[in-house]
This record gives C-alpha cells, structure tokens and sequence, in this order.
C-alpha cells in the first residue's frame, strides 16, 4: 500500500464541534421571520452541505418561506460570520494528533463546505491554521463535495497524487468526494453524519481522531526511520 504522504481533514464534525454556533446563528435568523427554533439535533442533521443547504433546510422544517432562500442565506453568514468560533470548540485529542501529523512530515489540509471566512476564523481561533498548507472552503470553487474538484484542488496545491493521499471526514459527501478522487477515506463515528456509519462506505471507522494514528501507524505513515 503507498504510504499516505497528505492527510486532508473535513472540518464540522470531524475537526471541530460548530452545531451550538450554527444553531445560534439559524435560530436568529430564523427568530427574526417569527419561526420556531430548531434544536440542537436538528441543526446536526442539516449540517454538511454548504450554507445554502443549511438555511434550506432550516425554513422547509419551520415553514418558512424558501422562495427568499437567497437572501435569507446572505442574513445568515451577516448573523454567523460576526463570530463563528463563539461555542466552537475542537474535538478531544484534535490539537495533539495535527502536531503528530506535522512532527511526522505530513503535509496537511482543509477541505470543506462551510465558507472561507468563517472557516479561517474557526482555525485561527482555535489555534488551528497554522497546522494546513491549503484550505479549500465551500466558496473557493464551482463545485462543493461531494464532487470531487475540491479534493483534487488541494492536492494539486500539496504537489500530492490522489494515491498518496487519505481524506478524513464524517459524512457521506467526505466518502463520495473521496472515491471519486480517487483517495482512501477514514470516517469518523461522532460527527453530523446523515446515514449510519456502517452505510458511508468508508475504508475504516474511528471513534476518536487519536485513533487516527494508530491507523497510520499499521503502515500508512512511516518517516524515514520506519515509525511516525
């Protein structure tokens, strides 16, 4: 197998927890058109595929009025681009795997959904940013996972082959975006995943992200001296 010399990571649910910010940012927006709030689980289960998608889901669920969907999503990044990081936070052992990862020579990156001035704000406030040599947000491209251009756009920035790459992620447009890319595919089980983890079709599951390094470790990682 060739060893992994990139690693890119999906960011909501698999770097860092977003859902009570995102759910803060919905819930104003939708306030403001006198709908109910949705709660926590709910947002989870419209997180994933752009904001645009979010915001849609959101009204279709409180019976708003989707023929505004293009300006109700111009609201809510004013609302959620204020300050995305409020309630965010990384998940356990996030920070300590990406210093693993770089000590080990890897070369990292972000690839997701969420548009790039709050995806920067995020990494920067979690002290993040410094860990990727390219981010590709939702917004940097045409096309957004599951195609996948936004893949292929950060390896081609790492000067990395799709063969010699892995994607992390925790939902099914990760998995999708990936196999088309032609890269090997890790999921993670405590992210926003809309399908049961045994149906994403990924190349393994872990429960944690420092799992991630005993994977790595079983040969997919190995420095010159043969150990991460």
């Amino acid at each position: 197998m060739t060893p992994v010399k990139a690693i890119l990571f999906d960011l909501d649910g698999t770097l860092v927890d977003s859902a009570r910010d995102l759910q803060s940012a919905t819930n104003a927006l939708l306030a403001g058109e006198g709908l109910r709030e949705i709660s926590l689980g709910e947002t989870k289960a419209m997180v994933g595929d752009g904001v645009t998608k979010l915001v849609e889901r959101a009204l279709l669920a409180t019976g708003g009025d989707v023929t505004r969907l293009a300006a109700l999503t111009r609201r809510f990044l004013e609302i959620y681009e204020a300050n995305p990081a409020r309630h965010t936070r990384s998940y356990p052992g996030v920070q300590g795997v990406l210093e693993d990862l770089h000590r080990c020579g890897l070369r990292l990156g972000v690839v997701t959904n969420k548009p790039l001035v709050a995806t920067m704000d995020i990494l920067k406030a979690l002290g993040l940013a410094d860990f990727f040599g390219v981010v590709v947000a939702g917004d940097v491209l045409a096309e957004r996972k599951p195609h996948p251009a936004p893949l292929l756009h950060a390896l081609e920035r790492l000067d990395i082959s799709p063969g010699e790459a892995l994607m992390v992620g925790d939902n099914y447009h990760d998995v999708q975006a990936a196999r088309a890319a032609g890269m090997r595919i890790i999921a993670v089980t405590y992210g926003y995943s809309h399908k049961p983890h045994s149906d994403l079709g990924a190349d393994a599951l872990i429960a944690t992200m420092p799992d991630l390094l005993a994977i790595l470790k079983d040969g997919l990682c190995m420095n010159q001296q043969g150990r991460m």
